[in-house]
């Protein structure tokens, strides 16, 4: 479960903005949105299954996204996947003469296997800078180690650290020491490592070649209980489909790589063949009769709807914590609400999974599907600066019409076009 994100200094973010899912006082609002976890020291306080990202287009919505996502990625690769001499890849701010030599930094404070933990680091194009782990176990903080920082010339670590003699030698200047101790499979160390590379999850529905039904067919491939679940979907979405008919290709290796050399390196090792999509089709009924129509054949909404449906089951029987960008892409409004009550409520999502999206659509700011703690913007200043700033900053009444106010700026996030666009001076 994620709690709360800092991020500075990456790409349109140049001061530090703070992302927090610690839902308000409200008691009447959408209570089925929020997470009732008893933490030690956090006692009385909920948490929020999702939030919606407001901003208009170039404001650093999915900037925001991103930069966890960086995050996550170098916690993953960056102790086996990157050499000594590799440069860290961080993107800071560059609309000024000063950050491009100033750190980016990041923190994110989560719960795994039911202990909250506090981790961030901090690096520039070389190496990490500084990196920290905090545990509270009990409530109270447990510092478990610090690498670098104001005032730290070694790695000190506290009594409540053990077994990690010798990973510190073992860490690179580009490497995480996080993540080197999960490799060496130190046991304090990989619960966290295995909440980034694990719990946590991006899906980027703005981006067309990403989204296959492959992910979808596996699953129902495997299971006949996630095949109901799947066709119990996309019967109440309403899209008119029955079934699915798939007839596979099966290719030896050695042709396969001669027909897709680009693919080569995804075989895994010790494959004899590969078994490809020959042809798909969506089974439609229609009176007393069936029609079959080829997946390329079938509207972009229906799909996008298949393939999403797979990564949706997915994320609610794991209970992932989940970024996703554009959520509304290609999708009927009242799919994306239904979708969202889905995730939002008690009966479909028992383990707590959340989902933080990005969207331009109004009609979501609804007191009955959406909390107003739920409600984040950015906005780009006159420096070129994204600002991340919550709805609750406005005080809002209960009931208030939020889209109205949203759409007249009295939220700001929306973009200002001065004269209308134009093309001629």
């Amino acid at each position: 479960m994620l709690i709360e994100f800092r991020i500075s200094n990456y790409k349109s973010i140049r001061e530090e903005q703070v992302f927090s899912l610690v839902a308000s006082s409200d008691k009447k609002n959408c209570i089925e949105n929020v997470l009732d976890r008893d933490l030690p020291g956090m006692k009385g306080l909920q948490f929020l299954k999702g939030a919606a990202l407001y901003g208009a287009n170039a404001s650093g919505k999915s900037t925001l996204v991103q930069g966890l996502q960086f995050m996550s990625h170098y916690v993953a690769s960056c102790a086996v996947g990157m050499k000594p001499d590799s440069p860290t890849g961080r993107k800071p701010f560059k609309l000024d003469n000063f950050s491009s030599s100033e750190p980016t930094a990041f923190e994110v404070t989560f719960v795994a296997e039911e202990v909250r933990y506090q981790y961030g680091f901090s690096l520039n194009d070389t190496e990490i800078l500084e990196e920290y782990l905090i545990a509270y176990p009990k409530g109270s903080a447990q510092k478990w180690f610090q690498r670098g920082g104001e005032g730290v010339k070694e790695w000190p670590t506290s009594s409540y650290f053990k077994g990690h003699v010798g990973l510190q030698e073992k860490t690179r200047k580009n490497a995480l020491f996080l993540s080197v101790g999960a490799v060496w499979n130190h046991p304090q160390l990989t619960p966290v490592y295995e909440w980034f590379t694990g719990q946590l999850r991006f899906l980027g529905l703005s981006y067309e070649h990403l989204l296959t039904p492959n992910f979808t067919l596996e699953r129902i491939a495997k299971s006949e209980k996630y095949k109901h679940w799947v066709w119990k979907l996309m019967q109440s979405a309403d899209l008119g489909l029955r079934g699915v008919v798939r007839e596979d290709l099966v290719t030896p290796v050695a042709q396969f790589k001669e027909n897709h050399p680009e693919m080569a390196d995804q075989i895994p090792d010790g494959a004899e063949e590969i078994k490809e999509i020959r042809s798909l089709l969506f089974e439609h009924k229609v009176g007393d009769g069936k029609f079959f129509i080829e997946h390329e054949e079938e509207s972009a909404g229906t799909r996008r709807f298949f393939a999403m449906v797979g990564f949706w089951l997915h994320i609610l029987a794991n209970g992932y914590t989940v970024f996703v960008d554009e959520i509304d892409t290609s999708l009927h409004p009242i799919l994306v609400r239904e979708i969202l009550k889905m995730l939002f409520s008690n009966k479909y999502n028992p383990k707590g999974a959340q989902v933080v999206f990005t969207t331009h659509n109004p009609t979501m700011l609804d007191h009955n599907l959406i909390r107003r703690d739920q409600v984040w913007f950015t906005e780009k200043d006159q420096e070129g600066a994204t600002h991340l700033y919550p709805l609750i900053d406005y005080s809002p009444r209960q009931g208030e019409a939020l889209a109205k106010g949203y759409l007249a700026g009295r939220y700001g996030a929306i973009p200002f076009i001065e004269g209308g666009l134009r093309f001629e001076d």
